[in-house]
């Protein structure tokens, strides 16, 4: 078999809702749903070809589905035939099964996948046990969920950006100038038109008291922060702390989803061609910095490419919080011996603007490096992100359409 090249078509996602926003009433693969069906709307792959599966992830679950890749599959209106299999990898669900979309073609058992994720934090479900004896006057209480079996390293998130911080010497001041590029890096993108052609509405018919509503921009972004309002801010985590509300992403509600396949089956097609999968890479540390993660799996998947930080035209972080980018960034220059180039780092803005609808992140930093790179005419670039439960995922592409 001749050796294979995998492809990104095209890539799509919701605007992203604040947590008890717009997208309050949508669960979770209901909204994967919807932009999957866009997703197939756009392109027209499912009257073209068959799909071979679907891959789609979300950190919290979904309130109503017990397999939400397949239920938002069946959703969309893709045909019984077409698997689907849910990749739980907490806010890196999305690269990790694009990454597993990719693998799963290079070894030759599928031509076409959709790969992604979703997440409502607005319909979050709590679980309860139903093996509580009778009798005992225990009342039902919800089951403390868990990232490790290790209780000391089962810490809140903006706990572990605390820990990087302090393990980092990272200052206040600069998470909060961070932030505030990020919220006016997303204000001129926004301004620009860059997310029209990516983005699918999600409709609300009128009712007898309401009118119809579209909701089709991103929700979350603050374009009146300043640096003097972020500097007022108390810390959230921690009493002599850094992170802030001001410098962390929100808690968002949205989906998004991108089409991958072989390059000899976008031939096939007709299909143009964004972007390249090159590598992708994974990497473990301790849960309590889990937000370093990115800056171990990131040098892995350049290795794989054959490629130096120094040659990324686009570099994508998920930015759980400010303080953990700022930390990726140090000790990506120290595992590379290479400077980041801030200009080229998520210069869209990141999820502290957009909002972090964790299953679905993934594939929206994927399409923010694709879609740039083909506007700049840059030619490589890559996606990344922390994991809770202390894990880091990247994938790296190169632009086709230079």
């Amino acid at each position: 078999m001749p050796e294979r090249e995998i492809v990104f078509v095209d890539a799509v996602r919701t605007a992203f809702g604040r947590m008890g926003g717009t997208l309050r009433d949508v669960f979770c693969s209901k909204l994967g749903g919807i932009a999957l069906k866009g997703l197939l709307d756009k392109t027209g792959i499912a009257e073209k070809a068959h799909v071979d599966t679907v891959m789609a992830g979300s950190a919290a679950h979904c309130s109503h589905a017990l397999n939400p890749a397949r239920w938002a599959a069946l959703y969309s209106g893709l045909p019984y035939e077409t698997s689907a299999s849910y990749v739980e990898m907490q806010c890196g669900s999305a690269i990790d099964s694009i990454n597993h979309a990719a693998w799963k073609m290079l070894a030759g058992q599928a031509d076409i996948v959709i790969a992604g994720g979703m997440e409502s934090y607005s319909q979050v479900a709590a679980k309860f046990s139903m093996s509580t004896p009778p009798y005992k006057l225990i009342p039902p209480m919800p089951i403390q969920q868990q990232l490790s079996p290790v209780p000391e390293e089962c810490i809140g998130m903006g706990l572990t950006a605390e820990n990087l911080q302090q393990m980092y010497h990272i200052s206040r001041q600069a998470s909060d100038e961070f932030a505030y590029n990020s919220q006016m890096r997303a204000r001129a993108a926004m301004e620009a038109g860059y997310f029209k052609d990516e983005i699918v509405p999600v409709t609300f018919p009128a009712t007898r008291k309401t009118p119809e509503v579209v909701f089709d921009t991103d929700e979350h972004p603050r374009f009146e922060t300043t640096l003097e309002a972020l500097a007022k801010l108390p810390p959230a985590f921690s009493k002599e702390g850094t992170v802030t509300a001001g410098n962390a992403s929100g808690r968002n509600d949205g989906a998004a989803f991108v089409l991958m396949m072989t390059r000899q089956k976008a031939q096939e097609l007709g299909y143009e061609p964004m972007a390249k999968w090159l590598a992708g890479a994974d990497y473990g540390c301790d849960p309590r910095i889990m937000g370093i993660a990115p800056a171990h799996a990131v040098p892995r998947a350049l290795s794989r490419a054959g490629l130096k930080l120094s040659q990324m035209d686009h570099m994508e972080c998920n930015e759980a919080f400010a303080v953990q980018n700022l930390a990726v960034i140090k000790e990506i220059e120290n595992q590379t011996g290479e400077k980041v180039d801030m200009e080229k780092w998520n210069p869209l803005g990141g999820a502290i603007a957009f909002g972090h609808p964790n299953g679905a992140s993934g594939a929206r930093v994927g399409m923010f490096a694709m879609r740039t790179l083909i506007r700049n005419g840059g030619r490589y670039g890559f996606f990344s992100s922390c994991c809770g439960g202390g894990l880091g995922v990247a994938t790296v592409i190169e632009n086709l359409q230079r």
